[in-house]
């Protein structure tokens, strides 16, 4: 069985260059004023903390989690 807080413990988003990129596109489109890499950077880094803490409180396991997200696409 999958671990969130293990298995995806390598996974820092605000050091990935391709993430980096992705979140200065969705600024220059939806924040113009805020897109720079070091709030990209710093947003990233707050989705992460945000992410974490959520993930920390469900009962969910990755699986559950998996199967519900795959029921609601289909909703």
């Amino acid at each position: 069985m999958l671990d969130a807080n293990k298995d995806f413990q390598d996974l820092n988003l605000s050091e990935s260059e391709e993430a980096i990129k992705a979140a200065l596109e969705y600024l220059r489109h939806k924040d113009p004023t805020n897109a720079n890499r070091e709030y990209a950077i710093g947003l990233l880094k707050r989705m992460q903390r945000v992410a974490k803490s959520i993930a920390d409180k469900s009962e969910l396991s990755f699986e559950e989690f998996v199967e519900k997200y795959n029921k609601s696409k289909d909703n």
